[in-house]
């Protein structure tokens, strides 16, 4: 089985196999690998060239003959099968019925393996005109046909994207895009709670296009600028610009929120949420805890916890511990109605920064 760095990187070099199996959560890393092969394997013709087979309509051995038919439009050929159900893991309602299903389902699962094998044999090592491209978001890895496909094809597992490898796939992304992306900008998106590829995608097309042709950087402030992403994303410029004393951005931060009509309730609580986190880094930092631990006992984001942690090293504990019972008392106003919530969220931000430059 390979990774999709490995698939990828076999594909640009020319090394093609006769079969692949494309699975996993990211159908994004999917859709790459096939529009690869189109470009390296196909060239000419890439949608003349491509057949696209719903698996559960048509069965393996039906597949495999129309691999074996001689294209009609051009030399090669790309025969994608979406969501085989001869290599998908079984069902809950399957597995509950085990007995009745098993000895069944092993005759098929023999029959398609042994089918798989003969086709394998009639390519006796040749690379064919049409290389076959099973789809399926999950496979059952003890299945003898998932092994065979593994021998003699290539299995990749296109999983969910995290952290560093998250991080550097975006920094290719933008320079498939002919621009360069910065750390601190990669880091605003990785704060998102949408951590899709499309959407990530979707984002670096925008920024790409907005910035001049003269601009090869997209920079933190292109990202604040354009961002269409979540709340908690959004709020953390407004708690960067308070940790680094700068007053009049986190109020400008703040107000172009409300220019954008979000609620100033759930702001108020991603603010509360934010200095929570915040006194707890602190003191986990103090405790003389490394950034993994400090990640997996806040439970955020790796992100999150490492900007957490940089701005908890730069702030004093007693001055975090004030702000909260601030926000805590701020909060009884708001719910007594004392206070109303957008007054509220402007006094508290003033309040914080006037702590934190105290403290500085």
């Amino acid at each position: 089985m390979q990774t999709f760095q490995v698939a990828r990187r076999e594909i640009e070099t020319g090394k093609f196999a006769p079969l692949y199996l494309l699975f996993g959560e990211e159908s994004y890393l999917q859709e790459e690998l096939i529009n690869l092969l189109k470009q390296k394997f196909l060239k000419q013709n890439p949608e003349l060239s491509c057949e696209i087979i719903d698996g559960r309509e048509q069965d393996l051995q039906l597949v495999l003959s129309r691999a074996e038919e001689r294209a009609i439009f051009s030399e090669r050929r790309l025969l994608i099968v979406g969501n085989p159900p001869y290599l998908a893991p079984p069902r809950k309602t399957e597995i509950q019925k085990k007995e009745e299903v098993s000895e069944n389902r092993q005759e098929i699962e023999q029959a398609g393996a042994e089918i798989l094998a003969e086709y394998f044999k009639r390519l006796d090592s040749k690379l064919p005109d049409t290389i076959i491209i099973f789809q399926s978001p999950g496979v059952d890895r003890r299945k003898r046909i998932f092994k065979t496909i593994d021998q003699a094809g290539t299995a990749v597992e296109c999983a969910v994207l995290r952290g560093d490898e998250l991080a550097s796939w975006i920094s290719r992304k933008a320079e498939s895009l002919g621009k360069k992306i910065e750390r601190s900008a990669v880091d605003r998106l990785l704060m998102s709670d949408n951590q899709s590829l499309h959407f990530f995608s979707n984002e670096l097309d925008k920024y790409a296009t907005y910035i001049s042709e003269k601009e090869k950087a997209i920079t933190d402030s292109t990202v604040d600028l354009l961002f269409a992403g979540d709340l908690e994303s959004t709020v953390f410029k407004l708690t960067d610009a308070l940790a680094e004393g700068d007053h009049d951005r986190a109020q400008a931060q703040l107000e172009r929120l409300l220019g954008r009509r979000e609620k100033p309730l759930p702001i108020f609580f991603m603010l509360v949420r934010h200095y929570r986190l915040l006194l707890q880094a602190c003191c986990l930092v103090e405790e003389g805890l490394p950034l993994t631990e400090i990640t997996s006992t806040l439970a955020v984001h790796p992100f999150v916890a490492r900007k957490l942690r940089d701005q908890a090293t730069k702030l004093d504990r007693v001055m975090l511990e004030d702000i909260y019972i601030d926000l805590q008392k701020t909060d009884l106003q708001i719910k007594t109605g004392i206070l109303d919530p957008v007054e509220a969220l402007r006094l508290i931000i003033s309040r914080i920064g006037y702590r934190q430059n105290k403290a500085s």
